[in-house]
């Protein structure tokens, strides 16, 4: 049978945000940075010549910071530190990164692949291992955020309503197939992880029980709400 696993709050799933949307979603990302890496992960020498012109390097390299910085932050759960690299900190929804942090140990071999949007902004998709507690094996994670420039001749990730053009060249970037075969190829690695190795399957096994457990009480909740309303 195929792989069914949900997805969960978690962010070390097969993930492409719409930023616009303020939604998450499965696409389907390659994950096979060979032939046009844009950004190197952070673990490489930064003297690493990528095949973008030398006037895209400080680019890149801002970026690739940005991300980084970003995700460490989330780790954390520092929110002054992850005010730095969004452009409105009041989207960040604190009980997610929570949420994450009790399971996340570690971001690791951040990798980027950037893409040009409009008015000098990037769709950045973002290839990353997630280190988790007690776990040795790395999960393969892929997530897509939207960059804008920033006041100070910098960047930063924007979490916020999209123009209609802007979520146009979004959805087209997504859609095409570079990206499908990205997430293909990072959803079959999840999958070949999760069916090889016993305890990545133990932990998505509690993750998806913890999940159905919320869903029942969200909804004994909401059935109260109601009641409680209609007296």
């Amino acid at each position: 049978m195929r792989f069914r696993y949900k997805i969960y709050v978690i962010v070390f799933t097969v993930l492409i945000m719409f930023i616009g949307l303020g939604t998450f979603s499965l696409i389907s990302p390659s994950i096979e940075f060979k032939e046009d890496k844009k950004v190197v992960s952070n673990s490489k020498k930064e003297n690493k010549v990528s095949k973008l012109d030398k006037s895209d390097n400080d680019v890149n390299k801002q970026i690739e910071e940005l991300v980084t910085g970003y995700l460490n932050a989330k780790q954390k759960v520092d929110l002054e530190g992850i005010a730095a690299y969004v452009n409105d900190i009041s989207k960040v929804d604190e009980k997610r990164l929570v949420a994450e942090a009790e399971y996340i140990e570690e971001y690791r071999n951040i990798e980027c692949k950037i893409k040009k949007a409009e008015d000098g902004a990037y769709r950045v998709y973002v290839y990353y291992e997630v280190k988790i507690y007690d776990i040795d094996t790395l999960v393969p994670s892929l997530i897509a955020l939207y960059v804008t420039p920033d006041n100070d001749s910098g960047y930063k990730i924007y979490l916020g309503s999209l123009s209609s053009s802007a979520q146009k060249k979004i959805n087209e970037l997504d859609g095409s197939d570079e990206v499908k075969a990205m997430t293909e190829s990072v959803q079959k690695k999840l999958e070949e992880i999760i069916s090889t190795n016993s305890d990545v399957k133990k932990f998505y096994e509690k993750l998806e029980a913890t999940d159905a457990s919320r869903e029942a009480t969200d909804d004994n909740t909401d059935i109260d709400k109601e009641a409680k309303t209609s007296k």
